[in-house]
């Protein structure tokens, strides 16, 4: 009982920091590849913050047809003390969804600093069609393999994305593993 009150807690917290950050007041031109993430975090937080060669992801899948045409916005709030110091809530990034994008096979991802067509791979679109599978993921990058596996199932190691300033979702970690 003592988890969940800690984990309720917590998804206040990340609530309030999602809610309570600046609007933007329009969609956010992602740049090329090579410019920096928007974000005070990159988008994936890269191995010389911390020594070791593991990753681990924490992500949220939405299914085709998810996102409504028109401009959408996102943030996340990380809580993970066995793989960061201290908290991170995040800029909201904008996108937009339009039919005049073609829907790829695969996901896009809805990541820190933007959308991309891979976990790890750079920033690349600002816009995704209506019909896009996408996946919302945090990637922790240069983590021990010990606490990659410990925060596989640690209670104190939240990851919210908030959406729309409408819904807030449980990202869940995925299996560590060697970039």
């Amino acid at each position: 009982m003592k988890q969940h009150k800690h984990r309720l807690l917590l998804w206040f917290i990340g609530f309030a920091l999602v809610a309570c950050s600046p609007a933007a007041p329009s969609p956010t031109q992602i740049s090329p590849p090579t410019a920096a993430p928007a974000t005070m975090l990159p988008t994936a937080v890269p191995p010389e913050i911390f020594p070791g060669s593991w990753a681990i992801s924490f992500d949220h899948p939405f299914p085709d047809n998810f996102w409504n045409v028109g401009d959408h916005r996102y943030g996340f709030y990380i809580d993970c003390p066995l793989l960061i110091q201290g908290s991170y809530g995040g800029e909201w990034i904008w996108f937009h969804v339009t039919e005049e994008v073609p829907k790829f096979d695969d996901p896009v991802y809805l990541r820190l600093g933007g959308l991309s067509y891979g976990p790890i791979a750079p920033i690349t679109t600002d816009a995704i069609n209506p019909g896009q599978a996408t996946i919302a993921v945090v990637t922790l990058l240069g983590v021990t393999e010990e606490d990659a596996k410990l925060s596989t199932t640690s209670p104190d190691c939240v990851v919210l994305m908030r959406w729309d300033e409408v819904s807030t979702e449980f990202l869940l970690p995925g299996e560590p593993f060697q970039p």
